[in-house]
């Protein structure tokens, strides 16, 4: 006589999940936190073949060329924060993705537009003009100018947002390395064990980030064992992803070049790609901020 057993629904995998991973820490087993996030890997997958909408298609490909974990170096260092790590914990959702009217990264080319955007601002002041151009060092005009396609700055050029609030599960193949999606239930899972015992901003010194100590700091270096993670700059929350994540995708109208507005642990940038024979390829990366 067959008997049939039901497949556990998502909430008591959930509990499981959670229970798990609390019996790993008390017993210090690094062999049941691996089982916690093949677990993790095996539930939630890449959804690159459900993107019907073919913005969200082409960001699964831009994103899949930008992803980088082992080429962002720690500053100052030769060593990545994620060589020794078999797993890498992937964003789920992606805020926007936009369109605009050009993306530039060639020095000619932001110099043509430099030239057609902004002086005529100046037209009737010929000698600032000159004046404004010569007193320019080399590369200020792509270094200075370079957050043409933000909020900011007399180079802004308007973006129209296509989606935003994206359900985003991109593929990442990366040898050597398993992948688990940060849903808002692992998310969730994760706070509640690891609490929010923490030392505040700046109490140490002006320029001290938010750290977790005591339970909460003994609960991230066991995490550590599988996957780098990251207390909040600010204080009051943790940042799980492995870095770069991306914030927003920007296509120009041939979608032959796209804009990754990233954040890479507490600073963030922007990363440039264009299609090249058929392939995302990325031909600038520049960290633009800090916090």
């Amino acid at each position: 006589m067959l008997l049939f057993v039901p497949a556990l629904t998502s909430m008591a995998q959930h509990k499981q999940q959670a229970k798990l991973l609390r019996k790993a820490f008390e017993e210090n087993s690094t062999e049941m936190l691996f089982e916690f996030f093949d677990n993790w890997a095996n539930e939630v997958q890449s959804n690159e073949k459900k993107a019907k909408n073919p913005y969200v298609a082409e960001a699964h490909k831009v994103f899949a060329a930008f992803y980088q974990p082992m080429q962002m170096v720690k500053r100052g260092t030769r060593q990545t924060m994620y060589d020794d790590k078999p797993y890498y914990i992937v964003q789920s959702s992606l805020w926007k993705i936009c369109m605009t009217d050009v993306i530039l990264y060639k020095q000619e080319e932001i110099d043509s537009f430099m030239i057609a955007r902004i002086l005529p601002v100046y037209a009737d002041d010929t000698a600032y003009q000159k004046k404004w151009l010569e007193n320019l060092p080399p590369d200020a005009w792509t270094d200075f100018w370079f957050n043409y396609y933000n909020d900011w700055g007399p180079m802004h050029i308007p973006n129209t947002v296509v989606l935003s609030d994206v359900a985003f599960l991109p593929p990442v193949h990366i040898e050597g390395k398993k992948v688990v999606y940060l849903t808002k239930k692992y998310k969730k899972m994760l706070d509640a064990f690891l609490g929010d015992n923490h030392v505040d901003l700046g109490e140490n010194n002006i320029m001290q980030p938010a750290f977790s100590k005591g339970d909460s700091r003994a609960k991230q270096q066991f995490i550590d064992h599988a996957a780098h993670i990251y207390y909040g700059h600010w204080g009051g929350y943790w940042q799980y992803e492995t870095y770069p994540k991306a914030e927003q995708i920007i296509f120009n109208p041939e979608m032959n070049r796209a804009v990754v507005l990233f954040r890479f642990v507490y600073e963030g940038g922007q990363v440039i790609l264009e299609k090249q024979n058929g392939e995302w390829t990325v031909v600038d990366t520049r960290f633009i901020w800090i916090e």
